[in-house]
């Protein structure tokens, strides 16, 4: 029963990990594409945003990413890093755990 403790605490460690690792890239993602939707000539901007329908996906994509404000980049940065944080815990102290001293552990159980 330990061991699937220990598998389960490693397992779940590793997902929120993942999970993490995954938030701090779509952040790190859409500061990158304000900074290029803000660096584009603002007459390229407006052109785009009145055309929304007609551009391509990727073009739809970067002026949507443009709009996202910055206080929801600040929460989803911290919700990464507790994931990480959280996740790393799990994953470090899963193979941790050991059988306790109690009466149906150990030798003295295997002596009876």
């Amino acid at each position: 029963m330990l061991a699937l403790a220990r598998w389960f605490f490693v397992l779940l460690g590793g997902v929120l990990v993942g999970g993490g690792l995954m938030l701090h890239g779509q952040v790190a993602f859409a500061r990158y594409v304000q900074n290029q939707v803000d660096g584009t000539y603002f007459l390229w901007r407006v052109i785009g945003d009145a055309t929304f329908v007609f551009q391509g996906s990727e073009t739809r994509m970067a002026l949507t990413m443009g709009e996202v404000p910055e206080a929801a980049l600040k929460e989803s940065d911290r919700a990464a890093w507790v994931l990480l944080i959280v996740g790393g815990l799990l994953a470090i102290t899963g193979p941790l755990l050991r059988r306790g001293s109690g009466a149906g552990s150990g030798d003295a159980a295997r002596r009876r």
